[in-house]
């Protein structure tokens, strides 16, 4: 969903950038004016779209592949990848709160009552937490790797 956004507006901006083919007069050598100097306004455009793609990339995202994103990671500036990661490391830091929570429950549960429905139910939801945990930690340490390799300190998106 989140994709099919950011591709109609990028879509959007080619358009509104392209303008209409239809051919305008070469003004005379010499007659430089402001209102026929496109040049910025397509840079200005250019980087509105880049800068919208980065943000919309700093969200955590499950749907892409971990290859997609570490292509994606490839091309980010530190400061960009380091926003990344601390999303994901939030993300990671909640489930791993909500995890906890579940276990504390289960075992406050009494020994005789371990096989019940209640015990069944936290130990399904604790296994789905668990299963969320791993995709948000292999994006997690591409974010981290290209961090790395771009020489960057690492040291606090350790999860513990």
């Amino acid at each position: 969903m989140k994709t099919r956004w950011i591709l109609a507006i990028l879509l959007i901006a080619a358009i509104s950038v392209s303008g209409c083919s239809k051919k305008e007069p070469t003004p005379p050598a010499g007659d430089e004016s402001p209102a026929q100097d496109t040049g910025g306004m397509v840079e200005t455009a250019k980087e509105t779209a880049s800068k919208m793609v980065t943000e919309f990339t700093k969200d955590v995202d499950l749907e892409k592949t971990v290859e997609q994103l570490k292509t994606e990671a490839a091309k980010m500036s530190v400061d960009d990848l380091r926003a990344v990661a601390v999303k994901y490391k939030e993300a990671i830091e909640k489930k791993q709160v909500d995890l906890n929570a579940v276990m504390k429950k289960l075992q406050d549960i009494p020994m005789t009552e371990k096989l019940g429905t209640e015990a069944q139910e936290l130990t399904t939801e604790m296994k789905e937490l668990t299963e969320t945990l791993k995709p948000l930690t292999d994006r997690l340490a591409v974010y981290v790797d290209a961090i790395k390799a771009q020489g960057g300190d690492t040291a606090d998106l350790k999860v513990g």
